[in-house]
């Protein structure tokens, strides 16, 4: 049976972050999206508690936003695995105060798609932030996105076993009741939207 068979009502999405629950709180508050946060074993797990961000469209799909999401320097390294457009789609942010978002998008039939307006991510940065130099390196990372066939969660799925990274059922099936969800600070969204209609209206301005 393959991963995907059964999608999540808010799709298939996790960020890790490092720190405790509580301590990514904050920063998880002046996001765009509800989600929930989940204690892991050397990280936290960051899930999607609605479909959709609380801001105006088309700016509101919440997969795109959380993976777009930048994590401040206390909670870096990061590490994202979603399914987007039915892709697999992997986001890395590094330790250090320079905050760089890196991108590696993995399509079936296709294997690893360039996307020239991303950073690339290196398969050897993937094994650095996730802390696993001594179970893998980045050429049995290149290999396991070499194969163009498959599933794009089972892709996901199969990083993480490699990785030894925590979260899987978080990833395959979200995060239920249980845990703590954080809603959105409303200052936030309306902020976002406000910057988002001026630079409407610049451009705009500037089509006349």
């Amino acid at each position: 049976m393959s991963a995907a068979d059964q999608t999540p009502p808010f799709g298939h999405g996790l960020v890790l972050v490092r720190g405790s629950a509580a301590a990514s709180a904050r920063w998880v508050r002046r996001g765009l999206a509800a989600v929930r946060v989940v204690p892991l074993q050397g990280w936290t797990g960051v899930c999607l508690a609605e479909d959709l961000a609380h801001t105006a469209a088309p700016y509101d799909v919440g997969l795109e936003i959380l993976a777009a999401r930048r994590v401040p320097t206390r909670h870096r390294p990061a590490v994202g695995l979603f399914v987007i457009d039915g892709c697999a789609v992997v986001t890395v942010q590094a330790r250090g105060w320079r905050l760089e978002q890196r991108w590696l998008v993995w399509e079936p039939g296709t294997g690893v798609r360039r996307t020239p307006d991303l950073p690339a991510l290196p398969a050897g940065l993937v094994v650095d932030v996730a802390g696993a130099r001594s179970r893998t390196s980045g050429a049995e990372v290149s290999e396991h996105f070499s194969d163009p066939d498959g599933d794009p969660l089972d892709v996901l799925v199969g990083l993480m076993r490699l990785l030894g990274l925590p979260g899987e059922d978080l990833l395959r099936d979200g995060a239920d009741e249980s845990h703590l969800r954080i809603d959105p600070n409303p200052r936030s969204i309306a902020a976002f939207d406000a910057l988002v209609a001026e630079e409407s209206a610049h451009r705009k301005e500037s089509e006349q």
